[in-house]
């Protein structure tokens, strides 16, 4: 079985994506690593850079809906959107045979990836919880995680389907209209749909061990261990697999930006600081301090549209699919 894994983003995450790519070709040389360009290639950027990697830009989906997406979704939502088109594009090219696995660019392995292959021989879909372990005391992530998620869409694994095949297709229609970054309307991106996924869905595994997807969210459960240049979480038997960067700002003394809190300080979680910093040092190595100011060339839309403009768009994606089905255009 082919394994093959691939992320997302613009030109101004590329540091990042390489970062992510150099990580999981050191630990699994065999593994095909893809860097889905959701953007245009800028003159400006020396994609050579790369070349160890295959890049595939978002039109050559071809997908006629695109355009209109993009007319309605932020750079982070269309990011997310075509998630699912790229993973249906990947079993095309690489035969139904292939395992497929979605990784955020700000995510970085430190093991290899074939435990996780393991469990999609009896299972299609692979997922991961933000949280594992239930606490008595309110986590204040809890009520977060109500509006954003249960599961992290950081990661997915699949194997091919009729039952994966449906999921593909449920989850692309979905995000074709709804999915946007709107806490207030219960909307987050391609991440808040996938609730529904272990009720709807056959043969979904829920990954819950404190190896994988380790991040700021899980933190209260979990801790890392650095023993001769690896790193473990919780006891020295259980080695980190992948560690989840989201929201970190490279120069930071907290380990996310977004959340003005001294509970994620460095001071607080010592044990964090030394991957931090190497995670850093990557980031600089690939070229970060260039390419996170290159702005990206694909239009996307500026602000959050109304939420009459989205009722909107919603209804006349549906009157298009009538007038398709009618008319056969």
């Amino acid at each position: 079985m082919k394994t093959v894994v691939f992320t997302l983003c613009s030109n101004n995450y590329l540091a990042h994506a390489k970062t992510l790519g150099d990580s999981i070709i050191e630990k699994n040389p065999n593994v095909i690593f893809i860097i889905g360009l959701v953007d245009k290639k800028n003159p400006e950027i020396d994609y050579s850079l790369f070349s160890a990697f295959e890049i595939i830009e978002y039109d050559e989906i071809q997908c006629t809906d695109f355009p209109r997406m993009l007319s309605s979704y932020t750079i982070v939502e269309f990011n997310t959107a075509v998630k699912p088109f790229y993973i249906e594009l990947l079993w095309e090219r690489y035969g139904k045979e292939s395992y497929i696995y979605y990784i955020d660019p700000d995510i970085v392995f430190y093991s290899p990836i074939e435990e996780m292959n393991t469990h999609l021989i009896t299972n299609d879909i692979i997922i991961t919880p933000h949280l594992i372990k239930a606490q008595i005391p309110l986590n204040s992530v809890e009520t977060n995680l109500l509006k954003t998620g249960i599961f992290n869409l950081g990661f997915i694994g699949l194997k091919y389907s009729e039952n994966t095949f449906e999921f593909i297709k449920w989850w692309q229609e979905r995000l074709k209209v709804y999915c946007y970054m709107s806490k207030i309307e219960t909307f987050y991106v391609d991440q808040i749909w996938v609730n529904f996924v272990p009720a709807l869905f056959d043969k979904v595994f829920i990954l819950r061990e404190p190896i994988y997807n380790m991040a700021w969210w899980n933190l209260s459960e979990r801790i890392l261990i650095e023993q001769n240049d690896e790193y473990f979480v919780n006891d020295s038997s259980q080695k980190l697999v992948f560690f989840h960067f989201s929201g970190y700002k490279p120069g930071s003394n907290k380990m996310i930006g977004r959340i003005d809190s001294d509970d994620y300080s460095f001071e607080k979680r010592p044990d964090l600081k030394n991957i931090f910093v190497e995670y850093e040092q990557m980031l600089q190595k690939n070229s970060l301090k260039t390419l996170s100011k290159i702005k990206p060339l694909l239009k996307f839309k500026d602000r959050k549209i109304s939420k009459r403009q989205r009722v909107g768009l919603s209804l006349r994606y549906r009157f298009d699919l009538v007038l398709k089905k009618v008319f056969n255009i």
